[in-house]
């Protein structure tokens, strides 16, 4: 597995004018990786039974950079990004560091999940070893481990975990500090894979190896990869700049999801007047006699502001509890059980199909409604309906991340929830998203070198939810 894309051999020189400091502090090097597949009788498959892909990398004290010809990649651990860098075009996309970590999680879960139901269905011989699940992703996915178990072999040890061979290390190495070896197991990390213990054992060792091969087991087969190091100097610049490329132009037939987060990463935060203005819409529509629509409206307002369903009058108070609709609403958005969520989902499609199919408070409902019944396609194309229409709604970005995530989308899905926080950063929608970063750091430290402080602990927010029930993180109740 690897996060980059096939990679060809390229000076070391070519991209080191990236750096900004003539600070002697960082390694770079040359890499061959060989990769071997033996597939097992009657797998069909393009991959080619030998390949071999070259690569420049440079470790940073607090990035590290990987270059194939016009492409490039950074890990900047300061700052939790990743830039992947179109080098012919002078461009780049920027993304969370998160989301190589979040994806890794689920996906080791999946791949469980998926072993198990292999094994209820008598296919044992289908089942990769977790052992190897946890090479190719380097995420635990046990709670316990044995040690690695060592094998002396000429000019070389064998190390294997649960009988299963991991890691061939040649003796041949340079000497390096604990950082620049940690650094290395970071490259190994974030690129193609290796096991968690295999990766601390590299980076305790204080020295980056010359030669040595990684084992892995896939469902098609066995993989095996050879590196090479070469042209390892200590000469390169310690910093990297973006100042040469530009963030990646929009593409005219771009998707809906690009075009939306592309929009939100421009907008500002909703200045003071945001909220006076939803507020006075609501005050004309309880004064024209609409008051569900004054109830979606204000809504809205909290969806967009955090502001609270209160402060009314008795007049309007008695003018809500008289509109069947809003109970209508309300009583479904309850409901727990499927039979209760379709429902309610008829309900939500009803009461659009009535105040107008474009009303976004109503479409983002029913897409919450979908995401609950595990339509995740559908649910998406409803929170980018929503989006396209009132970009500033900033708590909806909370569930598109969601949708996405749940359909293995993280790059987008963390894209997704920081166009919300930079949009309103005390939601109390985002509360969720702040702990799955807090828990990921917790759990998976390796993954995270000393950089900026996740979002704050506790967010500073009056807002609460409109309805008495309590709905932390979630915009599934108004």
């Amino acid at each position: 597995m690897t996060l980059f894309p096939v990679l060809r051999r390229a000076s070391v020189l070519a991209f080191l004018l990236l750096g900004t400091s003539a600070v002697q502090a960082s390694v770079a090097f040359h890499v061959t990786v060989t990769t071997e597949r033996v597939n097992k009788p009657g797998v069909k498959t393009s991959l080619p039974a030998r390949d071999t892909q070259d690569s420049d990398v440079v470790l940073g004290p607090h990035y590290l950079s990987v270059r194939d010809g016009k492409s490039l990649s950074v890990l900047d651990f300061a700052t939790r990004r990743r830039h992947v860098i179109d080098m012919a075009a002078s461009t780049y996309d920027t993304y969370s560091l998160f989301d190589v970590a979040g994806f890794r999680r689920i996906e080791i879960g999946h791949r469980k999940g998926m072993a198990g139901a292999l094994q209820a269905g008598g296919l044992q011989a289908h089942v990769t070893p977790l052992v190897y699940e946890e090479q190719s992703l380097s995420v635990p996915g046990a709670r316990r481990r044995g040690a690695l178990v060592p094998q002396v072999l000429d000019g070389a040890v064998l190390w294997s975990l649960d009988e299963q061979p991991l890691l061939r290390l040649g003796i041949a190495g340079s000497p390096a500090s604990g950082d620049d070896a940690a650094a290395f197991a970071q490259y190994l990390r974030y690129t193609w894979g290796a096991h968690p213990l295999v990766l601390k054992m590299l980076a305790d060792g204080k020295r980056i190896p010359a030669v040595f091969t990684l084992h892995y087991q896939e469902v098609g087969g066995k993989v095996t990869r050879h590196f090479r190091i070469s042209a390892m100097t200590v000469d390169a610049p310690a910093t990297y700049t973006l100042a040469a490329y530009r963030p990646r132009p929009l593409m005219a037939d771009a998707p809906a999801l690009e075009r939306v987060l592309a929009q939100a990463a421009l907008l500002p935060p909703l200045g003071p007047q945001a909220h006076p203005a939803l507020r006075a819409e609501a005050e004309r529509l309880f004064a024209a006699e609409k008051p569900f629509e004054a109830f979606l409206s204000m809504l809205e307002d909290h969806f967009s502001t955090g502001a609270l369903v209160d402060k009314l009058t008795p007049q309007q108070q008695l003018a809500m509890q008289e509109c069947e609709p809003i109970h209508d609403l309300t009583r479904g958005l309850l409901a727990k059980d499927q039979d209760g969520i379709k429902a309610a989902l008829a309900t939500v499609q009803e009461l659009r199909k009535q105040t107008g199919m474009e009303q976004p408070v109503l479409a983002l409902f029913e897409g919450n409604l979908r995401a609950k019944l595990g339509q995740w396609p559908e649910a998406t194309a409803l929170y980018l309906q929503v989006l396209q229409a009132k970009p500033q709604m900033a708590a909806v970005y909370q569930d598109l991340g969601d949708a996405l995530l749940a359909q293995f989308n993280a790059a987008y899905a963390w894209r997704s929830w920081d166009a919300g926080r930079a949009m309103a950063p005390s939601l109390r929608q985002f509360r969720k998203v702040n702990d799955l970063e807090r828990s990921l750091l917790n759990d998976y430290p390796a993954f995270f070198a000393d950089g900026a402080p996740v979002w704050p602990k506790v967010q500073p927010s009056t807002n609460r939810p409109a309805s008495s029930t309590k709905t932390e993180g979630s915009t599934n109740l108004p």
